[in-house]
């Protein structure tokens, strides 16, 4: 029981160990496609595969873990530092005060910093923009279908951060009304990559 136990133990430190490890080999398999023997269509394949690794994990848990955001957000600094563009910083900026605003979770935040660590293009942006809509309403109306009759609750609560001037959530209110958009994110990443692709 023990040999089992000592082996799985085993396998989760190497898991745990290479799968950052992974993330960072297919981000640079896309950042310099020439420079890395990973052909780039094998890369964009590996990022779809996590894409859909996080949007599963998030809707089960509620997070993105670091172990998957980490390896992004430093190839993105590699980008960044190899291309001499800081771009991205406008980005994350951006994406910083969203979370000190308690407008997104911090997993979320670090995973647009990574998306857009690795690539600071205004198309993303776009894509990310329509994929909350197209994505992120019909969830919202899913998830308060049953609740239309505290509409009027929800407005005297909107008056009454009106009045108090306390217009931003509070951390237990937006840990109550979370959403998982992460999908929607590696939505937005996923169709970013594969038209890059048909862009080849």
């Amino acid at each position: 029981m023990t040999q089992v136990l000592s082996a799985r133990r085993l396998f989760e430190r190497a898991y745990e160990m290479l799968f950052p490890v992974a993330i960072a080999i297919c981000a640079l398999g896309l950042v310099f496609p020439d420079a890395l023997p990973i052909p780039f269509p094998i890369a964009v394949v590996g990022m779809v595969a996590l894409f859909i690794w996080i949007s599963i994990n998030d809707f089960k848990t509620r997070r993105v873990p670091n172990v998957v955001t980490y390896p992004l957000i430093l190839v993105g600094i590699v980008r960044a530092v190899a291309f001499r563009d800081g771009i991205f910083l406008l980005y994350w900026v951006v994406f910083f005060t969203l979370w000190t605003a308690r407008f997104m979770g911090g997993g979320d935040a670090k995973l647009l910093m990574g998306l857009f660590g690795l690539f600071p293009d205004f198309q993303l942006a776009w894509l990310v923009a329509l994929c909350i809509l197209v994505t992120g309403l019909p969830y919202l109306a899913y998830k308060y279908r049953h609740q239309w009759r505290t509409i009027p609750r929800a407005l005297q609560r909107m008056l009454w951060r009106l009045v108090t001037r306390q217009f931003l959530p509070s951390q237990a209110e937006f840990e109550k009304d979370a959403v998982p958009y992460a999908f929607s994110f590696c939505l937005a990443g996923g169709v970013y990559l594969l038209t890059r692709i048909v862009r080849l």
